[in-house]
């Protein structure tokens, strides 16, 4: 499964009428959570009401399933209700280091396997939200090949450092760097951006969806659908973006029929690097189906 998503909307799992609201929205994927937003009393009932449903509603929209985290005694009841739900993936939530995420990569193999669901059928995602998990983000992110893309909990990581979170976001500028690299560095896709809490506050939505495409981030994660259109805004080219792009990419493979390697287009200069960033940005609209540009 090699599919970007630019959305992914986070939607109780205690609740079946927010989990069909969240299904026939406009989010490009949904993560029905069985973490935060499900009390203690209620984690195992909710399970089974959230798998029955998603099994009677396969294939309407791409699903993940936030997981409990390892320390707890639900994850691999979890972890074993998502795959045999039939959904896309999981979203690990305190990722901290690579051997927790081996045990749980291996244990979805295991659970994959006995309901003979290919691997590539299924992805995990690694939630970074801790001091700990931005320092081994490369670890974490290259600890095993179902862990396809890291997702920043700028939450939870403001509690952990004791920062405070600020309109400007310099203070969180660091972390998600780090884990735009780490996932660079370890081969996988871009990463996912935090929740923005403020659901009636569009401009800050804004302001920080694109703060974060800026750093490498191609998507972001939201808690209300009226965040999604501003969130797909961001993060789909423009035609100006995409025009450019293929300007760039015809003049300098003219050029370099010629053996030109350095030429202005636009009057900016264009060599190797930047033909290369046009070309990775053609071919992934391509790929996605976003827009076909060839």
């Amino acid at each position: 499964m090699n599919t970007h998503f630019r959305s992914y909307l986070f939607v109780p799992a205690a609740s079946i009428k927010i989990m069909d609201k969240a299904l026939n929205s406009e989010a490009d994927s949904i993560i029905v959570d069985f973490e935060d937003a499900v009390a203690l009393a209620e984690k195992e009932a909710s399970r089974e009401r959230a798998k029955s449903h998603l099994l009677s509603r396969q294939n309407e929209k791409t699903v993940f399933i936030r997981i409990n985290d390892i320390t707890t005694p639900f994850w691999k009841e979890d972890l074993e209700a998502a795959i045999l739900a039939g959904v896309s993936g999981v979203i690990v939530p305190k990722a901290e280091n690579a051997g927790n995420m081996q045990v749980i990569c291996q244990t979805a193999l295991y659970y994959l396997n006995k309901v003979n669901r290919t691997p590539d059928s299924f992805e995990v995602l690694a939630l970074i939200e801790t001091a700990r998990g931005v320092h081994f983000a490369y670890e974490i992110a290259s600890s095993h090949y179902l862990v396809k893309r890291l997702v920043f909990g700028s939450i939870d990581y403001s509690l952990d450092v004791n920062c405070e979170l600020t309109p400007h976001g310099t203070e969180l500028l660091f972390a998600r760097s780090q884990i735009v690299n780490a996932s660079k560095a370890a081969g996988i896709d871009s990463p996912v951006d935090a929740v923005y809490p403020d659901f009636q506050n569009e401009h800050g939505l804004k302001n920080e969806a694109e703060r974060a495409k800026s750093l490498g981030f191609t998507a972001k994660l939201a808690i209300h659908p009226k965040q999604i259109p501003i969130i797909h805004d961001t993060y789909t080219p423009t035609q100006q973006e995409v025009e450019s792009a293929l300007e760039i990419v015809k003049a300098f493979e003219e050029a370099e029929q010629q053996n030109i390697a350095s030429i202005s287009v636009g009057g900016k200069l264009v060599d190797y690097p930047v033909y290369k960033k046009a070309k990775a940005q053609l071919q992934f609209l391509n790929r996605e189906g976003e827009q076909k540009v060839w």
